[in-house]
C-alpha cells in the first residue's frame, strides 16, 4: 500500500508487452472475463497481440519522467488452493480443533489461577511457589462471592481478543481486511483458516457460556442459605458476566480500529472521506480494488494521482460518468450496479445477460467498464484483494495427530492419586474432547439467519449451541455432586471432562457478546435485549431443571 504522500513507484500504470504470456485477447460482447494468473485468452489462446485490443497508445509519466510503451512489470499471480472442497473443510476443522484445545486450556489455567487454588490449596502444582490471585469464586456457596465467577477472567480476554479480530467491515471501516489492525498488505490478511481458527476455536473455546451458567444456577439455588439474597446475587452475575464481557469486546473492537488508522495513514484519510459522503447519501462500493474506489467515489487520489494518456483512464471515466447519478442510498438500481462492478472489476467474471441488459437500459456504459477490465489487467495498480494462503492438508494432519497423541498420552500416564496428577490429567482430558465442542459449535453456526418468521434475526445456532452446552454442563455438575467419591477417575473425570471441556468449547461468550454488540448498531438495538433475556432466560432455567432432576435427594455440601 502506498503512502498518502508518495508516488506510484515509475512501473505503475506501465502497459505489459505484447508478446509472450502477457499478451490479450480484446473484450467480446457480452464480457468475456479474463484472468490475470495466466497467459491465455479466455478460449485459451495466447497467440493474440497487443494491437488486437485497438486501444491508443499509453504514455504513462509522473512529473520530469517519461516511460517507454513497451516497459515491463510484473504481476500478481492469483494463489488459489489447491485442494478440493471437503479437503478444505478437514484443514479447517483440524485447525479450529488445535486451536480450541489451546483455549481450554487456557480458559482452565485462568481459572485455577484466579480462584481455584485458593479454595483448594495445593491441588494446582505450577502455582505451588507463586502466589495465586483469589479473586473468583465459583457457584459454591460455602464460599464467600460467587458473582466474580471462576470463567470470568476468561471470558474477558477472549472477548476482548475476539473484538482485536474483527474485521474492517464491521468496524465500518472504507477498504475490506480481515483483520482491521494490520496493513493492507500483510501476508495475514490471507490467512483465512487461521483467523476462522481464532475467532470460533481460540476465542470460543476461552470464553464458556455454559460453565458460567452453571454457577450462577448452583449458586441461586444455594444450600441452606437466605435463597432470596441468593437469587439476586446469581441475577447479578448474569449481569456482570454480560456487561463486562460487552466491554472487552467494544475495548478490542476500539484498539483494533486504533491501530488501523496509525498502520494505514491513507486508508484513515479515506475513511474521514467516507463519513463525510455517507452522511451525504453517497454510496461508497467499500469492495472495489483501491484505484477504482477512490476514482469512483471521487476521493482524493493521494498516492494514486497519476498523470496519465486519456486513453488508459477515459473509459473508467465514461463508466463513473454514466453511473453517477445511481450511487445514491436508496436508490433501486443500486444493487445491480455494485453486482456487476463486483463481478467484473473484482473477479474479472463475464457479466450475465441480466445485468448487461440491466446496464444499458439504464443507460450505462456497459462497454466502457468491458474496455477498463481489460485493459487493467495489463497494468499494475495495486493489489484486487489477497487470495487465501495455501494451508495443505498433509501438515495440518500432523499437527492434528502429535497433539492428540500428546494429550492422549497425558491422560493416561499421569495416573497417580496426588491431587497434581487429578489436576493435570482432568485438564489434559477435558482439551481432548474441547474440539468436539468447537466443532459442533461451528457447524451449528450455519442455521445463523436460517429461520423464518418473527425471529428470523435470532442467531439460532449459537442460540442452539449455548442452550445445548448448559444443559450438559448442568448434568455433569449433578453427576459429580452424586457421585463424588464414590467412583473413581474415569467415571468422574469424564464428567467434568465432559462439562469443561465439550460443554465449555460448545458453549461460547465471545461470539454471543459479538451478535449482541451487532445489534446494538442496527436499526433495531431493541433485539440486542431481547437476545440476552431470551438466551439467559432459557439456558437459566433449562439448567436448573436439569441440575435438580440429576441431584435430587443429595445431600447439599458434600462435593464443595
Amino acid at each position: 500500500m502506498l503512502d498518502h504522500d508518495s508516488s506510484p513507484s515509475p512501473k505503475a500504470l506501465v502497459p505489459y508487452t505484447t508478446s509472450g504470456a502477457h499478451a490479450r485477447e480484446g473484450p467480446k460482447a457480452p464480457f468475456q472475463a479474463m484472468t490475470a494468473s495466466d497467459g491465455n485468452d479466455a478460449n485459451g489462446s495466447s497467440t493474440s497481440t497487443r494491437k488486437d485490443l485497438e486501444s491508443p497508445t499509453l504514455n504513462t509519466f509522473k512529473g520530469q519522467f517519461t516511460f517507454e510503451d513497451n516497459a515491463n512489470i510484473e504481476t500478481k499471480q492469483d494463489n488459489r488452493w489447491s485442494f478440493d472442497k471437503k479437503k478444505r473443510v478437514l484443514i479447517k476443522s483440524m485447525y479450529l480443533s488445535i486451536f480450541a484445545i489451546f483455549g481450554a486450556l487456557l480458559r482452565i489455567m485462568l481459572a485455577q489461577l484466579f480462584g481455584e487454588e485458593c479454595k483448594n490449596p495445593g491441588t494446582v502444582g505450577w502455582l505451588k511457589a507463586g502466589q495465586p490471585l483469589c479473586v473468583t469464586a465459583d457457584g459454591d456457596t460455602s464460599v464467600e462471592g460467587g458473582i466474580i465467577f471462576a470463567d470470568l477472567p476468561a471470558n474477558l480476554l477472549g472477548s476482548f481478543i475476539m473484538g482485536l479480530m474483527q474485521s474492517t467491515t464491521v468496524l465500518d471501516l472504507p477498504k475490506p481486511m480481515a483483520v482491521a489492525w494490520l496493513g493492507d498488505d500483510n501476508p495475514f490478511q490471507s490467512w483465512d483458516v487461521i483467523h476462522l481458527a481464532i475467532r470460533t476455536g481460540f476465542c470460543g473455546s476461552l470464553t464458556t457460556y455454559s460453565s458460567w451458567n452453571s454457577e450462577m444456577v448452583v449458586m441461586m439455588l444455594g444450600a441452606g442459605q437466605d435463597t432470596g439474597s441468593l437469587v439476586f446475587r446469581g441475577l447479578l452475575g448474569y449481569l456482570i458476566g454480560v456487561e463486562t464481557a460487552l466491554a472487552s469486546f467494544v475495548l478490542g473492537k476500539n484498539i483494533a480500529s486504533y491501530l488501523h488508522s496509525v498502520i494505514n495513514p491513507v486508508l484513515r484519510v479515506e475513511a474521514e472521506e467516507t463519513r463525510t459522503k455517507k452522511e451525504r447519501g453517497v454510496f461508497i462500493n467499500t469492495e472495489l480494488p483501491d484505484f477504482e474506489r477512490r476514482y469512483l467515489s471521487d476521493f482524493n487520489m493521494g498516492g494514486y494521482q497519476i498523470h496519465i494518456n486519456p486513453g488508459a483512464i477515459e473509459n473508467l471515466s465514461r463508466w463513473k460518468e454514466s453511473t453517477e447519478l445511481y450511487r445514491r442510498v436508496g436508490n433501486d438500481k443500486l444493487a445491480i450496479l455494485t453486482d456487476i462492478e463486483y463481478r467484473a472489476i473484482v473477479m474479472g467474471e463475464s457479466l450475465d445477460d441480466h445485468m448487461a441488459v440491466s446496464a444499458r437500459e439504464c443507460g450505462w456504459e456497459i462497454e466502457a467498464l468491458e474496455r477498463w477490465v481489460t485493459l487493467r489487467h495489463e497494468l499494475y495498480l495495486g493489489d484486487r484483494g489477497m487470495a487465501d494462503s495455501e494451508f495443505r492438508f498433509i501438515p495440518a494432519c500432523i499437527i492434528f495427530i502429535i497433539i492428540i497423541a500428546l494429550l492422549f498420552a497425558g491422560v493416561e500416564f499421569l495416573d497417580h492419586d496426588d491431587e497434581y496428577a487429578i489436576t493435570y490429567r482432568t485438564m489434559l482430558y477435558a482439551a481432548l474432547l474441547a474440539p468436539g465442542g468447537a466443532l459442533l459449535r461451528w457447524r451449528l453456526s450455519k442455521l445463523n439467519g436460517k429461520i423464518s418468521g418473527v425471529f428470523n434475526w435470532l442467531p439460532i445456532g449459537t442460540f442452539i449451541a449455548n442452550v445445548t452446552a448448559s444443559i450438559i454442563s448442568a448434568c455433569m455438575l449433578g453427576v459429580e455432586l452424586r457421585y463424588y467419591g464414590k467412583v473413581g477417575f474415569w467415571k468422574l473425570g469424564s464428567a467434568r471432562a465432559a462439562k469443561i471441556g465439550f460443554a465449555g468449547s460448545l458453549s461460547t461468550v465471545s461470539t454471543f457478546i459479538s451478535e449482541v454488540a451487532g445489534f446494538l448498531k442496527s436499526p433495531n438495538p431493541v433485539r440486542a435485549y431481547l437476545y440476552v433475556s431470551l438466551s439467559l432466560g432459557s439456558t437459566c432455567a433449562c439448567a436448573t431443571i436439569f441440575y435438580s432432576l440429576v441431584s435430587m435427594g443429595v445431600e447439599k455440601n458434600v462435593y464443595y
